[in-house]
């Protein structure tokens, strides 16, 4: 069980907005860092940004706009990266005015970064600061803040050994694991609850539909607010955290174990289908997991769980991901509608 405890954990982290131009910064900040520890400065007017990233990671970080300057693009997230003070995968929090200024200067050089998509799948991000003879490279795979090998002036600096996966084996092994009442676990996801809840509370939302579309506009217009991601999505923990916290006013405790299943059926398909591809994750990820948690709560057995994920699933087939957009907030509407009609059926 403890393994299991620490895969939730590792999946639920709070960002400022949104994963894939934060994943960019994160490689750049970490590359600057390991530059002016290893040659002790870095010349900020005369240096050259490498990116090379995956089609999906290119696709999300062109369409949605960065916190803080609340502009779209690659090139704001990689010149906020060069600046961020964060070590953490958490690049956009944080910055003042006066490092704005520098960021602003930095992008009118459009010249300093040259971006390449490569043909790959999946998370992949490999930042590149060269300044003189000097050059460090940060490569970051598998999941958004995964640094997966780093490079000084070509000499692996660091590789990341192999880890052995904590799998899911399905919803047997879910259902099994939510009836033993983990308190590690469900003190975890009540946590995620109340994170993603004082949002609710501060925007004064209504409903989870107004609060749902409303965060995810927010997040997609790059608010500079912190929302609990769940396997690299602010979008899908806000879908799956913002039903569950409506109920969690009501009844407390009494509604963990449901959100538990969600959780870890979020975190099971995601290890099925990947954490980004060409299908919208609302709709093939977060819909069904939200659906198996709600089920769970009603005290509806295993099988009826699967007839209605796999009923979400064929509403809900077809729904692609265009990128990050303001649109995303309209599909997680579509997806929570679907999930409530489900309910019923």
């Amino acid at each position: 069980m403890k393994k299991i405890e620490e895969l939730v954990r590792n999946e639920i982290k709070g960002v400022v907005g949104c994963t894939e131009p934060a994943s960019i910064a994160f490689a750049f900040s970490n590359a600057v860092r390991i530059f002016r520890t290893e040659f002790g400065t870095l010349n900020l007017e005369n240096f050259q940004g490498n990116l090379k990233v995956s089609n999906e990671v290119y696709r999300n970080a062109s369409t949605v706009k960065v916190p803080v300057l609340k502009e779209k693009g690659i090139l704001p997230a990689a010149a906020m990266g060069v600046f961020s003070a964060s070590n953490t995968f958490n690049p956009f929090s944080g910055i003042d005015l006066s490092t704005k200024k520098k960021i602003k200067i930095l992008m009118k050089s459009k010249k300093w970064l040259k971006i390449e998509k490569v043909n790959q799948n999946g998370i992949f991000v490999e930042a590149e600061i060269v300044c003189g003879k000097n050059s460090v490279k940060v490569l970051i795979e598998d999941s958004h803040d995964k640094i997966k090998e780093i490079s000084v002036n070509g000499k692996k600096f660091f590789r990341q050994r192999k880890q052995r996966k904590i799998a899911l084996s399905g919803l047997g092994e879910i259902y099994q694991i939510v009836k033993k009442r983990n308190t590690v676990l469900e003190n975890i996801v009540e946590n995620f609850l109340k994170k993603q809840g004082s949002l609710y509370e501060r925007f004064r939302y209504k409903n989870s539909f107004d609060a749902v579309k409303g965060l995810v506009e927010k997040r997609m217009d790059g608010e500079s607010i912190e929302i609990q991601t769940i396997t690299g999505s602010g979008n899908q923990g806000i879908f799956i955290a913002v039903p569950f916290y409506e109920i969690y006013k009501k009844d407390r405790k009494k509604v963990l174990p449901a959100v538990v299943f969600s959780v870890l059926t979020q975190i099971y398909l995601t290890q099925e289908r990947g954490r980004i591809s060409s299908i919208c994750g609302l709709a093939n990820k977060a819909a069904p997991s939200l659906v198996a948690g709600l089920t769970y709560y009603k005290r509806k057995n295993l099988g009826e769980i699967k007839q209605k994920m796999n009923l979400t699933e064929e509403a809900l087939r077809g729904l692609v991901c265009e990128g990050a957009k303001r649109s995303c907030a309209l599909k997680a509407s579509v997806c929570l509608h679907a999930v409530c009609k489900v309910e019923e059926f």
